[in-house]
């Protein structure tokens, strides 16, 4: 492919390489947004993955403890042992600490809460479990001991302070016989007949009770206290068969209550462990489902996108080696063409020194001429065309001066040469010459010159011609058969110097809306301008704005196509130094 086809395509080239970078940048995005959006969704159904299976592991542990408890329960209602009962709290206990992490792993998933819901359940429904399990702890069967040898013991009868109450007394009574005489006595003893003398002995028992007296002999006494022992023995019996009674009926009671209180839990367990188990399938199957799902799609976007990108790499890499081609062929010719233009630029500047040079003689000449014609002539119109000549001249001069001035150095900025003159003359000047020049489109000039005639200034005169020349020759070229008027005034500021405004208006073409947006812009020219012959005199209304604001003014165009022109602009002239 040679240049001339690197120049055709390179419209295409470019464009194709604008539409590559704006898709790249649509891939990026896409892969952004992959990763700031669809990566938290997916690490949000991680998470809900683990909370699942965490849910599960603590579910499964629950499950375990409910059966270990209710197998040390059916061994107590066998075997009536009091350590099952011991393990069946334990196992309760554990029981309900793997329902409390159940539920706080739970309550950290909305989507599981939400599932719960769907089933008319909650995560309260645990929490009662965990209140019925505590309610059923405070609930505890009472173990009634076994029947052993000694178990049962009588209390010992004291009957230490009954035997010291007891007191004996006993009354001795003797039979009285009659004293018989001796043959009494003699007759009585061959008959064998003996008269005996009786003692009666009578012993009173005397029992104290308390603050009862029992009173009679040995064997009622000791009937009443063989009596006194059995009542007690009997009551004391009847005491334990009671209590005995009340023991076995409060056993039962609570026993009943306790079987009820564990039939109740088992019924609510199993029927709410269902649910929960059918809830954490259906749960972990779903986001199980969700986070194969996201994966999949998080990974087919982050695959295409990173092709994408490869290929449009690839793809702007291709335009680039493109580009770079037209590049360097632009810059072969721009090497080329800055060498030609070099050598314009230096030929232009040695035409504009040699003019410039050589047209000082032939102005020196038309001065000379016009100065020892003025002296000979009295023609007061004729000997004012010589003034005009000469002063034009002169200004001639002075423009050709900087001109060749400028082309010694090219990087020298404008600046002002100043001179003191008579503002009010040299500007009564201008404006005569400037009359004589309007009258070449057959138009009439109003002149409003206001400036004092005593005011004398020191600035650069030759840029002031410029400026007049310049604006009146615009207005005089887009006007035909019409009038241009110029105002001028002046007048002096607190900051010590004189402010010179001007006004030029014309009622010719006019300039249109979009050229007055561009008028004062470098190298301008608008279309009024490109129909118009005779391009004028000056320097063009860039050059009136740089001028204009080295003397710290401002310039300002309005117009109306058709209607007028208005140019205004000001400037600050300083006055002379007093010597």
């Amino acid at each position: 492919m040679n240049q001339s086809s690197y120049f055709n395509y390179r419209k295409f080239i470019h464009y194709a390489l604008i539409v590559s970078i704006f898709v790249l940048l649509t891939a990026l995005l896409v892969l952004l947004y992959n990763e700031m959006y669809n990566e938290p969704k997916l690490e949000k159904l991680e998470s809900e993955l683990y909370i699942s299976e965490k849910a599960n592991h603590f579910s499964t542990l629950t499950e375990n403890d409910y059966i270990t408890a209710q197998q040390h329960l059916q061994n107590y209602i066998q075997t009536k042992d009091p350590e099952y009962i011991e393990k069946y709290n334990t196992a309760l206990l554990s029981l309900s600490d793997n329902l409390k992490k159940l539920v706080n792993t739970a309550e950290q998933s909305d989507l599981f809460t939400l599932y719960l819901k769907q089933v008319n359940s909650d995560i309260s429904s645990i929490k009662n479990i965990n209140k019925k399990i505590d309610s059923l702890q405070t609930i505890k069967p009472l173990v009634l001991p076994i029947s052993k040898e000694n178990t049962f013991k009588v209390n010992t009868f004291k009957f230490d302070q009954l035997i010291d109450s007891v007191s004996v007394e006993t009354n001795v009574s003797v039979d009285s016989i009659k004293r018989k005489g001796l043959f009494s006595r003699l007759g009585d003893a061959i008959s064998g007949k003996v008269d005996v003398q009786k003692e009666t002995s009578n012993v009173k028992v005397t029992l104290r009770k308390g603050d009862k007296v029992f009173t009679g002999d040995i064997e009622e006494q000791l009937q009443y206290i063989i009596k006194s022992a059995n009542d007690y023995y009997q009551n004391e019996f009847e005491k334990y068969k009671k209590n005995h009674k009340n023991q076995q009926i409060n056993a039962a009671s609570q026993e009943s209550q306790f079987y009820d209180s564990n039939k109740e839990l088992l019924a609510y367990s199993n029927q709410l462990f269902k649910k929960y188990r059918d809830v954490l399938i259906s749960f972990t199957k779903d986001v199980r489902r969700d986070f194969q799902e996201q994966y999949q799609e998080n990974k087919q976007i982050r695959y295409y996108a990173v092709i994408g990108i490869i290929v449009l790499l690839i793809i702007v890499s291709v335009l680039l080696i493109f580009v770079t081609r037209i590049t360097f062929a632009y810059e072969k010719e721009l090497v080329s063409a800055k060498k030609k233009i070099q050598q314009n630029l230096r030929f232009k500047d040695r035409i504009v020194r040699m003019i410039s040079h050589e047209i000082r003689s032939p102005l020196n000449i038309i001065s000379i001429y016009s100065k020892s014609l003025s002296s000979k002539i009295t023609d007061k119109d004729a000997k004012e065309s010589l003034n005009s000549i000469e002063f034009t001249t002169k200004s001639l001069s002075l423009l050709a001066n900087q001109i060749l001035d400028f082309s010694k150095n090219e990087d020298k900025k404008l600046q002002l040469n100043a001179t003191s003159f008579n503002l009010k003359t040299e500007l009564n000047q201008i404006l005569t010459i400037l009359d004589r020049f309007v009258e070449t489109n057959e138009n009439t000039l109003t002149i409003n010159n206001d400036v004092k005639d005593d005011v004398w200034v020191s600035s650069d005169l030759v840029k002031i011609h410029q400026l007049f020349y310049n604006l009146v020759g615009n207005a005089n070229k887009f006007t035909q058969n019409g009038n241009i008027s110029i105002t001028i005034n002046s007048e002096a500021t607190n900051e010590g110097f004189l402010k010179l405004n001007v006004v030029i208006k014309d009622n010719g073409k006019g300039i249109s809306k979009e050229d007055l947006r561009h008028i004062l812009k470098n190298n301008y020219q608008g279309e009024s301008a490109k129909k118009v012959k005779d391009l004028g005199i000056g320097l063009g209304l860039s050059l009136c704005k740089d001028i204009v604001h080295l003397f710290n003014g401002n310039l300002s165009i309005n117009s109306e196509q058709n209607v007028e022109t208005v140019v205004r602009f000001n400037l600050a002239l300083n006055y002379p130094e007093k010597q």
